[in-house]
């Protein structure tokens, strides 16, 4: 259903907007489409900090300060290529996969569906089995991504069936790791953190 609202809104703003074969205005549409679902769910589930596992108050000081200083670097690296080439798309980009994209997903699926898995009744060994639960949503997840390929305008020639079996496979290896710092901390920052700079580095 998620995914549904996603792709309504993406080809909503893409109709309305016709962006053509112009990639910097196709990524603002893909992630406004993006903010806009997040805004929807927020108003709608309204998700307190702990449900996104983002409450602050059992972290101690100096996890706060490493979690701080990755944010914070997160941030440099989106925003360095753009002083080198002072290019919109370059921006654009950088804020779409490495800053909005890592927040949505990992807050969906590592904050509030994760919470909602394991709390949802008596399971043995909760948070592993909550884990490759999890995982394996993230991974199916990816198939939703089908309606950004159908309309970008650079992979209009593309083999999709490969597209989406290697963002499925990259959504299990991805999966596994942001899993496994959010199982570790019991929050979704690490996660957040190394899902970004994940997306930054990605060729």
């Amino acid at each position: 259903m998620i995914q549904l609202l996603l792709a309504g809104i993406m080809f909503s703003l893409w109709w309305l907007v016709a962006p053509g074969d112009n990639t910097t205005i196709f990524q603002i549409i893909n992630s406004l489409s993006i903010i806009i679902t997040a805004l929807i769910l927020l108003l709608y589930f309204k998700p307190s900090l702990k449900e996104l596992s983002l409450n602050w108050d059992d972290i101690k000081t100096r996890t706060r300060i490493i979690y701080a200083f990755g944010i914070g670097l997160l941030i440099f690296l989106v925003f360095t290529p753009y002083t080198f080439s002072w290019e919109a798309d370059v921006l654009v980009m950088g804020i779409i996969f490495g800053l909005i994209t890592p927040a949505f997903e990992e807050f969906m699926f590592l904050g509030y569906i994760w919470n909602k898995i394991e709390n949802s009744g008596e399971m043995i060994n909760s948070g592993f089995l909550t884990w490759i639960t999890v995982t394996m949503l993230f991974s199916i997840w990816h198939l939703g991504y089908l309606d950004v390929f159908l309309i970008h305008p650079m992979v209009v020639h593309t083999n999709l069936t490969m597209i989406l079996v290697s963002k499925m496979g990259i959504g299990i290896v991805l999966g596994l790791i942001v899993g496994y710092l959010r199982l570790k901390t019991g929050k979704t920052y690490a996660s957040y953190i190394f899902h970004g700079l994940w997306n930054v580095f990605a060729p």
